[in-house]
Protein backbone atom coordinates (compact mmCIF):
# COMPACT_ATOMS: atom_id res chain seq x y z
CA UNK A 1 0.00 0.00 0.00
CA UNK A 2 2.89 2.66 0.82
CA UNK A 3 5.27 0.33 -1.14
CA UNK A 4 8.20 3.17 -2.45
CA UNK A 5 6.68 5.89 -0.85
CA UNK A 6 8.51 8.50 1.46
CA UNK A 7 7.04 9.62 4.82
CA UNK A 8 7.90 12.36 6.89
CA UNK A 9 6.58 12.67 10.73
CA UNK A 10 6.98 16.04 12.16
CA UNK A 11 6.99 14.81 15.93
CA UNK A 12 8.93 11.89 17.97
CA UNK A 13 5.52 10.80 20.18
CA UNK A 14 4.12 7.55 21.16
CA UNK A 15 1.75 8.17 17.71
CA UNK A 16 4.77 9.20 15.75
CA UNK A 17 6.66 5.94 16.10
CA UNK A 18 3.79 3.88 15.98
CA UNK A 19 3.19 5.75 12.62
CA UNK A 20 6.81 4.94 11.65
CA UNK A 21 6.33 1.22 12.65
CA UNK A 22 3.22 0.93 9.97
CA UNK A 23 4.48 3.13 7.01
CA UNK A 24 8.10 1.03 7.26
CA UNK A 25 6.41 -2.33 7.71
CA UNK A 26 4.23 -1.54 4.18
CA UNK A 27 7.33 -0.56 2.61
CA UNK A 28 7.52 3.30 2.79
CA UNK A 29 11.08 4.85 3.59
CA UNK A 30 10.45 7.03 7.29
CA UNK A 31 12.35 10.30 8.48
CA UNK A 32 11.41 11.47 11.47
CA UNK A 33 11.95 15.04 12.61
CA UNK A 34 12.07 16.44 15.86
CA UNK A 35 13.15 19.50 17.17
CA UNK A 36 14.45 18.50 20.61
CA UNK A 37 17.57 17.33 20.51
CA UNK A 38 17.60 13.26 21.73
CA UNK A 39 18.50 13.96 24.85
CA UNK A 40 15.42 16.80 25.49
CA UNK A 41 12.79 14.20 24.24
CA UNK A 42 10.23 13.60 26.48
CA UNK A 43 11.52 9.54 26.21
CA UNK A 44 14.61 9.61 24.75
CA UNK A 45 14.29 5.71 24.46
CA UNK A 46 11.57 6.76 21.70
CA UNK A 47 14.65 7.66 19.79
CA UNK A 48 16.45 4.37 19.75
CA UNK A 49 13.08 2.09 19.13
CA UNK A 50 12.40 4.40 15.69
CA UNK A 51 16.38 3.64 14.95
CA UNK A 52 15.85 0.13 15.16
CA UNK A 53 12.64 0.07 12.83
CA UNK A 54 14.80 1.37 10.47
CA UNK A 55 14.02 5.52 10.39
CA UNK A 56 15.93 8.35 9.39
CA UNK A 57 16.04 10.24 12.68
CA UNK A 58 16.63 14.29 12.04
CA UNK A 59 16.99 15.79 15.69
CA UNK A 60 17.70 19.58 17.17
CA UNK A 61 16.93 21.05 14.19
CA UNK A 62 13.78 23.41 13.22
CA UNK A 63 11.05 21.89 11.38
CA UNK A 64 11.81 21.52 7.47
CA UNK A 65 9.38 24.24 5.39
CA UNK A 66 10.28 21.95 2.62
CA UNK A 67 10.47 18.93 3.29
CA UNK A 68 11.46 16.22 0.18
CA UNK A 69 8.99 13.65 1.44
CA UNK A 70 5.66 12.80 -0.41
CA UNK A 71 3.68 12.97 2.63
CA UNK A 72 4.13 14.30 6.08
CA UNK A 73 2.53 12.55 9.06
CA UNK A 74 2.05 15.64 11.84
CA UNK A 75 2.41 15.02 15.42
CA UNK A 76 -1.20 16.33 17.04
CA UNK A 77 1.04 18.31 19.89
CA UNK A 78 2.67 20.51 16.75
CA UNK A 79 0.64 24.00 16.51
CA UNK A 80 -1.54 23.66 12.74
CA UNK A 81 -0.26 27.24 12.53
CA UNK A 82 3.46 26.49 12.70
CA UNK A 83 4.98 27.83 9.28
CA UNK A 84 6.31 24.43 8.69
CA UNK A 85 3.04 23.13 8.28
CA UNK A 86 1.17 25.70 6.19
CA UNK A 87 4.33 26.32 4.02
CA UNK A 88 3.23 22.63 2.51
CA UNK A 89 -0.22 22.19 4.19
CA UNK A 90 -1.25 20.42 0.34
CA UNK A 91 1.25 17.17 1.59
CA UNK A 92 0.27 17.52 5.76
CA UNK A 93 -1.67 14.88 7.37
CA UNK A 94 -2.17 14.05 10.69
CA UNK A 95 -2.25 10.49 12.67
CA UNK A 96 -6.08 9.46 12.41
CA UNK A 97 -6.23 10.25 8.64
CA UNK A 98 -3.28 7.46 8.35
CA UNK A 99 -4.79 5.32 10.60
CA UNK A 100 -8.00 5.37 8.68
CA UNK A 101 -6.30 4.58 5.37
CA UNK A 102 -4.36 1.19 6.59
CA UNK A 103 -7.30 0.11 8.62
CA UNK A 104 -8.87 -3.34 7.93
CA UNK A 105 -11.90 -2.48 10.20
CA UNK A 106 -14.13 -0.06 10.56
CA UNK A 107 -14.21 3.02 13.17
CA UNK A 108 -16.10 4.58 15.41
CA UNK A 109 -15.08 8.18 16.33
CA UNK A 110 -15.66 9.79 19.65
CA UNK A 111 -15.06 13.78 20.66
CA UNK A 112 -15.38 16.18 22.94
CA UNK A 113 -14.36 19.22 24.90
CA UNK A 114 -15.51 16.99 28.27
CA UNK A 115 -16.84 13.17 28.28
CA UNK A 116 -14.57 11.61 25.54
CA UNK A 117 -12.47 9.22 27.58
CA UNK A 118 -15.39 7.74 29.40
CA UNK A 119 -18.06 7.74 26.80
CA UNK A 120 -15.06 5.84 24.33
CA UNK A 121 -14.80 3.35 27.22
CA UNK A 122 -18.34 2.63 27.60
CA UNK A 123 -18.77 2.04 24.08
CA UNK A 124 -16.20 -0.56 23.93
CA UNK A 125 -17.60 -1.96 27.35
CA UNK A 126 -20.93 -1.93 25.00
CA UNK A 127 -19.53 -3.60 21.84
CA UNK A 128 -17.52 -6.23 23.81
CA UNK A 129 -21.11 -7.75 25.61
CA UNK A 130 -22.48 -7.45 22.46
CA UNK A 131 -19.83 -9.71 21.02
CA UNK A 132 -17.63 -7.43 19.23
CA UNK A 133 -13.97 -7.13 19.24
CA UNK A 134 -13.81 -3.69 19.95
CA UNK A 135 -10.78 -1.83 20.30
CA UNK A 136 -9.75 0.84 22.66
CA UNK A 137 -7.37 3.37 20.95
CA UNK A 138 -6.92 6.81 19.98
CA UNK A 139 -5.62 10.00 22.39
CA UNK A 140 -7.09 8.29 25.11
CA UNK A 141 -4.13 7.77 28.20
CA UNK A 142 -4.40 6.33 31.74
CA UNK A 143 -7.73 5.01 31.38
CA UNK A 144 -7.30 2.39 33.59
CA UNK A 145 -7.57 -0.30 30.73
CA UNK A 146 -5.98 -1.56 27.87
CA UNK A 147 -5.51 1.38 25.33
CA UNK A 148 -3.01 1.47 22.30
CA UNK A 149 -2.36 4.64 19.71
CA UNK A 150 -4.87 4.56 16.75
CA UNK A 151 -2.03 3.62 14.52
CA UNK A 152 -1.17 0.39 16.26
CA UNK A 153 -4.62 -0.47 16.12
CA UNK A 154 -5.20 0.42 12.86
CA UNK A 155 -2.08 -1.91 12.07
CA UNK A 156 -3.04 -4.68 13.62
CA UNK A 157 -6.63 -4.61 12.78
CA UNK A 158 -8.90 -7.25 11.60
CA UNK A 159 -11.85 -6.53 9.69
CA UNK A 160 -14.46 -8.24 12.15
CA UNK A 161 -13.24 -5.87 14.76
CA UNK A 162 -14.23 -1.83 15.80
CA UNK A 163 -11.64 0.34 16.57
CA UNK A 164 -13.24 2.49 19.04
CA UNK A 165 -11.22 5.61 19.43
CA UNK A 166 -11.14 8.98 20.88
CA UNK A 167 -10.33 12.33 19.05
CA UNK A 168 -8.81 15.01 19.93
CA UNK A 169 -9.28 18.46 18.50
CA UNK A 170 -6.08 18.26 17.89
CA UNK A 171 -6.04 15.28 15.85
CA UNK A 172 -8.95 16.75 13.72
CA UNK A 173 -7.13 19.40 12.19
CA UNK A 174 -5.13 17.28 9.15
CA UNK A 175 -7.95 15.20 8.36
CA UNK A 176 -9.20 14.58 4.83
CA UNK A 177 -11.22 11.44 3.74
CA UNK A 178 -11.42 10.08 7.60
CA UNK A 179 -15.11 8.25 7.38
CA UNK A 180 -15.73 6.68 10.74
CA UNK A 181 -19.25 4.38 10.54
CA UNK A 182 -20.24 6.14 13.75
CA UNK A 183 -18.97 9.58 15.29
CA UNK A 184 -20.36 11.59 18.22
CA UNK A 185 -19.48 15.01 20.18
CA UNK A 186 -20.18 14.84 23.59
CA UNK A 187 -19.30 18.46 24.34
CA UNK A 188 -18.03 21.40 23.28
CA UNK A 189 -17.25 24.59 25.57
CA UNK A 190 -14.08 26.97 25.57
CA UNK A 191 -10.58 25.25 25.55
CA UNK A 192 -7.32 24.86 24.26
CA UNK A 193 -7.71 28.56 23.17
CA UNK A 194 -4.14 29.12 23.57
CA UNK A 195 -3.80 26.57 20.33
CA UNK A 196 -7.01 28.49 18.31
CA UNK A 197 -7.52 32.11 17.27
CA UNK A 198 -10.50 31.68 18.78
CA UNK A 199 -13.90 29.55 20.13
CA UNK A 200 -15.50 29.11 16.82
CA UNK A 201 -12.14 27.79 15.65
CA UNK A 202 -11.84 25.53 17.72
CA UNK A 203 -15.34 24.19 17.68
CA UNK A 204 -15.48 24.03 13.96
CA UNK A 205 -12.42 21.69 14.16
CA UNK A 206 -14.33 19.22 16.63
CA UNK A 207 -17.07 19.43 14.28
CA UNK A 208 -14.60 17.93 11.57
CA UNK A 209 -15.34 14.41 12.94
CA UNK A 210 -18.87 14.53 11.29
CA UNK A 211 -17.71 15.52 7.72
CA UNK A 212 -17.58 12.15 6.42
CA UNK A 213 -19.13 9.83 9.19
CA UNK A 214 -21.59 7.62 8.33
CA UNK A 215 -23.73 8.13 11.06
CA UNK A 216 -23.13 11.07 13.43
CA UNK A 217 -24.09 11.20 17.40
CA UNK A 218 -24.50 14.66 17.85
CA UNK A 219 -24.34 14.87 21.77
CA UNK A 220 -25.90 18.42 21.87
CA UNK A 221 -28.75 17.48 20.10
CA UNK A 222 -31.83 19.97 21.32
CA UNK A 223 -30.10 19.88 24.55
CA UNK A 224 -30.72 16.12 25.21
CA UNK A 225 -27.23 14.00 24.81
CA UNK A 226 -28.52 11.36 21.88
CA UNK A 227 -32.36 10.37 20.95
CA UNK A 228 -33.76 7.44 22.68
CA UNK A 229 -32.64 4.24 21.94
CA UNK A 230 -35.46 1.25 21.02
CA UNK A 231 -35.87 -1.12 23.42
CA UNK A 232 -34.01 0.72 26.48
CA UNK A 233 -35.75 2.99 29.27
CA UNK A 234 -33.06 5.91 30.53
CA UNK A 235 -34.99 7.13 33.36
CA UNK A 236 -34.42 4.15 35.60
CA UNK A 237 -30.68 4.74 36.28
CA UNK A 238 -30.18 4.51 40.00
CA UNK A 239 -28.65 1.19 39.38
CA UNK A 240 -25.58 2.75 37.55
CA UNK A 241 -22.22 2.43 38.99
CA UNK A 242 -20.67 5.17 37.06
CA UNK A 243 -20.44 8.54 39.37
CA UNK A 244 -22.78 11.78 38.12
CA UNK A 245 -25.77 12.54 35.93
CA UNK A 246 -23.27 13.44 32.97
CA UNK A 247 -21.95 9.61 33.16
CA UNK A 248 -25.57 8.33 32.20
CA UNK A 249 -25.72 11.00 29.49
CA UNK A 250 -22.41 9.75 27.97
CA UNK A 251 -23.82 6.17 28.54
CA UNK A 252 -26.63 7.64 26.74
CA UNK A 253 -23.96 8.44 23.91
CA UNK A 254 -22.12 5.09 23.75
CA UNK A 255 -25.57 3.51 23.67
CA UNK A 256 -26.50 5.36 20.40
CA UNK A 257 -22.57 4.32 19.32
CA UNK A 258 -23.34 0.76 20.09
CA UNK A 259 -26.11 0.24 17.64
CA UNK A 260 -24.98 2.39 15.01
CA UNK A 261 -22.09 -0.09 14.81
CA UNK A 262 -23.79 -3.43 14.91
CA UNK A 263 -26.32 -1.40 12.05
CA UNK A 264 -23.15 -0.80 10.39
CA UNK A 265 -21.91 -4.16 10.19
CA UNK A 266 -25.29 -5.76 10.26
CA UNK A 267 -25.78 -3.89 6.89
CA UNK A 268 -22.49 -5.05 5.25
CA UNK A 269 -23.61 -8.48 6.36
CA UNK A 270 -20.63 -9.56 8.26
CA UNK A 271 -20.99 -12.89 9.22
CA UNK A 272 -20.56 -13.60 12.76
CA UNK A 273 -22.26 -15.28 16.06
CA UNK A 274 -22.75 -11.47 17.33
CA UNK A 275 -24.19 -10.01 14.10
CA UNK A 276 -26.63 -13.16 13.70
CA UNK A 277 -27.69 -12.68 17.74
CA UNK A 278 -28.24 -9.01 16.83
CA UNK A 279 -30.55 -9.64 14.27
CA UNK A 280 -32.30 -12.31 16.19
CA UNK A 281 -32.67 -9.45 19.14
CA UNK A 282 -33.93 -7.00 16.51
CA UNK A 283 -36.29 -8.82 14.86
CA UNK A 284 -37.65 -10.33 18.54
CA UNK A 285 -38.19 -6.75 19.32
CA UNK A 286 -39.53 -5.48 16.02
CA UNK A 287 -37.68 -2.37 15.56
CA UNK A 288 -35.31 -1.26 13.44
CA UNK A 289 -32.50 -1.19 15.47
CA UNK A 290 -32.00 -2.14 19.20
CA UNK A 291 -29.51 -2.13 22.05
CA UNK A 292 -29.01 -5.37 23.22
CA UNK A 293 -29.41 -6.39 26.71
CA UNK A 294 -26.34 -7.53 27.78
CA UNK A 295 -24.96 -3.82 26.29
CA UNK A 296 -27.07 -2.04 28.37
CA UNK A 297 -25.95 -4.58 31.58
CA UNK A 298 -22.27 -3.46 30.76
CA UNK A 299 -23.23 0.40 30.50
CA UNK A 300 -25.07 0.01 33.72
CA UNK A 301 -22.38 -1.85 35.72
CA UNK A 302 -19.40 0.59 34.06
CA UNK A 303 -17.67 1.74 37.45
CA UNK A 304 -16.04 4.76 35.27
CA UNK A 305 -12.22 5.39 34.55
CA UNK A 306 -9.33 6.13 36.47
CA UNK A 307 -9.02 10.33 37.31
CA UNK A 308 -12.59 10.91 35.67
CA UNK A 309 -14.99 10.98 38.59
CA UNK A 310 -12.85 8.02 40.46
CA UNK A 311 -14.22 7.15 43.70
CA UNK A 312 -11.34 6.62 45.86
CA UNK A 313 -13.35 6.57 48.93
CA UNK A 314 -15.64 7.31 51.83
CA UNK A 315 -14.14 7.76 55.58
CA UNK A 316 -16.18 9.47 58.04
CA UNK A 317 -19.09 9.79 55.79
CA UNK A 318 -16.97 12.03 53.91
CA UNK A 319 -16.55 11.30 50.17
CA UNK A 320 -13.30 11.17 48.10
CA UNK A 321 -13.55 11.56 44.21
CA UNK A 322 -10.30 11.77 41.70
CA UNK A 323 -10.96 13.85 38.88
CA UNK A 324 -7.70 14.79 37.75
CA UNK A 325 -8.62 14.79 34.04
CA UNK A 326 -10.67 17.75 34.78
CA UNK A 327 -8.55 20.35 32.79
CA UNK A 328 -11.19 23.27 31.66
CA UNK A 329 -13.23 25.46 33.81
CA UNK A 330 -16.45 24.28 32.27
CA UNK A 331 -15.26 20.51 33.38
CA UNK A 332 -15.30 21.77 36.86
CA UNK A 333 -18.48 23.18 37.17
CA UNK A 334 -19.65 19.91 35.42
CA UNK A 335 -18.20 17.50 38.15
CA UNK A 336 -19.74 19.77 41.11
CA UNK A 337 -23.58 19.52 39.34
CA UNK A 338 -22.96 15.79 39.06
CA UNK A 339 -22.72 15.45 42.50
CA UNK A 340 -26.29 16.15 43.00
CA UNK A 341 -26.14 19.47 44.76
CA UNK A 342 -24.56 17.72 47.88
CA UNK A 343 -21.65 20.07 49.27
CA UNK A 344 -18.18 19.52 47.91
CA UNK A 345 -14.72 20.69 48.68
CA UNK A 346 -13.28 21.65 45.36
CA UNK A 347 -9.25 21.57 45.03
CA UNK A 348 -9.14 23.81 41.83
CA UNK A 349 -5.37 24.90 40.24
CA UNK A 350 -2.61 24.33 38.11
CA UNK A 351 -1.75 25.86 35.07
CA UNK A 352 -4.34 27.80 33.13
CA UNK A 353 -4.89 27.05 29.54
CA UNK A 354 -5.49 30.87 28.96
CA UNK A 355 -9.55 29.71 29.62
CA UNK A 356 -11.91 32.22 31.56
CA UNK A 357 -13.09 30.93 35.45
CA UNK A 358 -16.37 33.27 34.75
CA UNK A 359 -18.72 30.57 34.79
CA UNK A 360 -17.55 28.85 37.54
CA UNK A 361 -17.92 31.99 39.66
CA UNK A 362 -21.33 31.89 37.95
CA UNK A 363 -22.25 28.67 39.14
CA UNK A 364 -20.90 29.17 42.40
CA UNK A 365 -23.05 32.05 43.87
CA UNK A 366 -25.84 30.96 46.29
CA UNK A 367 -24.09 27.81 46.56
CA UNK A 368 -22.02 26.00 49.55
CA UNK A 369 -19.32 24.51 47.64
CA UNK A 370 -16.00 25.83 48.68
CA UNK A 371 -13.14 26.04 46.68
CA UNK A 372 -9.03 25.11 47.53
CA UNK A 373 -6.88 26.85 45.10
CA UNK A 374 -2.98 25.83 44.71
CA UNK A 375 -0.72 25.56 42.29
CA UNK A 376 1.12 28.16 39.72
CA UNK A 377 -1.98 29.81 38.66
CA UNK A 378 -3.94 30.13 41.40
CA UNK A 379 -3.65 33.58 42.68
CA UNK A 380 -4.89 34.84 38.79
CA UNK A 381 -7.88 32.27 39.43
CA UNK A 382 -8.72 33.65 42.54
CA UNK A 383 -8.73 37.45 41.61
CA UNK A 384 -11.12 36.08 38.84
CA UNK A 385 -13.51 34.32 41.26
CA UNK A 386 -13.38 37.59 42.95
CA UNK A 387 -14.09 35.39 46.08
CA UNK A 388 -11.78 35.29 49.44
CA UNK A 389 -10.72 31.58 48.40
CA UNK A 390 -7.74 30.37 50.43
CA UNK A 391 -4.44 30.16 47.89
CA UNK A 392 -1.92 27.51 48.87
CA UNK A 393 0.92 26.65 47.60
CA UNK A 394 0.85 22.62 46.85
CA UNK A 395 -1.94 20.42 46.26
CA UNK A 396 -1.01 18.55 49.38
CA UNK A 397 -1.49 21.96 51.68
CA UNK A 398 -5.01 22.19 49.77
CA UNK A 399 -6.30 18.64 50.51
CA UNK A 400 -5.21 19.07 53.69
CA UNK A 401 -7.33 21.68 54.65
CA UNK A 402 -10.63 20.16 52.59
CA UNK A 403 -10.47 16.98 54.42
CA UNK A 404 -10.36 18.89 57.57
CA UNK A 405 -13.27 20.75 56.53
CA UNK A 406 -15.71 18.70 55.32
CA UNK A 407 -18.69 17.17 56.97
CA UNK A 408 -20.58 13.84 57.18
CA UNK A 409 -22.24 13.32 54.05
CA UNK A 410 -19.99 16.10 51.83
CA UNK A 411 -17.40 15.76 48.89
CA UNK A 412 -13.47 16.33 48.66
CA UNK A 413 -13.13 16.34 45.02
CA UNK A 414 -10.09 16.97 42.77
CA UNK A 415 -11.33 18.89 39.77
CA UNK A 416 -8.36 21.13 38.87
CA UNK A 417 -9.84 22.97 35.87
CA UNK A 418 -6.56 23.27 34.66
CA UNK A 419 -3.40 21.75 33.63
CA UNK A 420 -1.00 19.57 35.74
CA UNK A 421 2.70 20.55 34.35
CA UNK A 422 3.77 22.98 36.68
CA UNK A 423 4.30 20.05 40.29
CA UNK A 424 2.84 17.07 38.12
CA UNK A 425 4.45 15.06 35.30
CA UNK A 426 1.00 14.63 34.06
CA UNK A 427 -2.76 14.50 34.97
CA UNK A 428 -2.28 10.68 35.87
CA UNK A 429 0.66 11.14 38.26
CA UNK A 430 -1.45 13.82 39.66
CA UNK A 431 -4.17 11.75 40.49
CA UNK A 432 -2.55 9.28 42.01
CA UNK A 433 -0.54 11.53 44.44
CA UNK A 434 -4.19 12.78 45.52
CA UNK A 435 -5.06 9.18 45.89
CA UNK A 436 -2.19 8.26 47.57
CA UNK A 437 -3.39 11.69 50.34
CA UNK A 438 -6.74 9.79 50.97
CA UNK A 439 -5.40 6.21 51.69
CA UNK A 440 -2.75 8.16 53.88
CA UNK A 441 -5.65 9.34 55.88
CA UNK A 442 -6.48 5.91 56.88
CA UNK A 443 -3.12 4.66 58.24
Amino acid sequence: MLDGQSIAVFGLGRSGLAVARAAIARGATVTIYDENLRERLGKPELASEAEALGARLVLGVPLPLNAPEQTIVVNPAIDHRHPCLQSQKEKVIGEVEFAFRISKAPIVAITGTNGKSTTTAMTVVALRAAGIDAILCGNIFGSGLPEMPLTDAADQSKPDQVLVAEISSFQLEWVRDFAPIAAAITTITPDHLDRYDSYADYAATKERIFVNAKVKVDARIDGQLVPEIPGQCWDNTAGFRAIGSHNIRNAEAAAALTVAALEWMSSINLDSDAIREYRKEREAAGVESVLPQRAFEALRVFPGLAHRMQFVESLRGVTFINNSMCTNPAAVVASIESLGGKTSHVLVGGVNKDLPFAPLKEHLEGKSHRLYLFGRDAVQIKNELSQNWQVYVTMKEAFDAASKEAKDGEFVMLAPGCASMDQFRDFRHRGDVFCQYVRDLTQ
